[in-house]
């Protein structure tokens, strides 16, 4: 999380300058975080946001700039960890029925149905690639 107003950490690392605080707004509310801006005053209000938001809340505000970013690939490193089942699914869908090509590292089976293909890293230093469909049927 940065220092600084909401807006520059929703848009964070990207320079995207052209969203409406409607967009905001609605990126947040589909995120779960419906009344963010209102509760910080505002998207100009600037502060702390490590110190204001909890760890939860600071992965739905993750997920917020992936969807307002709008990039090819996504990348996401235990993103949803501390995050409850219902969120983290509805975060993943969200992801899921975009255009973007999503990696992820969880140690939480069930993300394996919002992928097409499973890494299994080995702890002899090999590694096994599976179809989700038939790795979530293995396990």
């Amino acid at each position: 999380m940065i220092i600084g107003s909401l807006r520059a950490q929703l848009l964070y690392p990207g320079n995207k300058k052209n969203v409406t605080d409607e967009e905001f707004q609605r990126v947040l509310t589909t995120v779960n975080l419906p009344n963010l801006i209102e509760r910080c005053d505002g998207l100009d209000v600037e502060a702390d946001w490590g110190k204001i938001l909890s760890l939860g809340e600071q992965q739905r505000v993750a997920f917020a700039r992936v969807l307002l970013a709008q990039r090819p690939y996504v990348i996401l490193d235990e993103a949803t960890s501390a995050l409850d089942e219902k969120n983290e699914a509805q975060l993943y869908e969200t992801l899921k029925n975009t255009s973007v090509t999503l990696v992820s590292v969880s140690h939480r089976p069930h993300v394996v149905q919002y992928h097409t293909h499973v890494l299994v890293l080995l702890g002899d230093e090999s590694w096994q690639l599976h179809d989700a469909a038939d790795y979530q049927a293995e396990t």
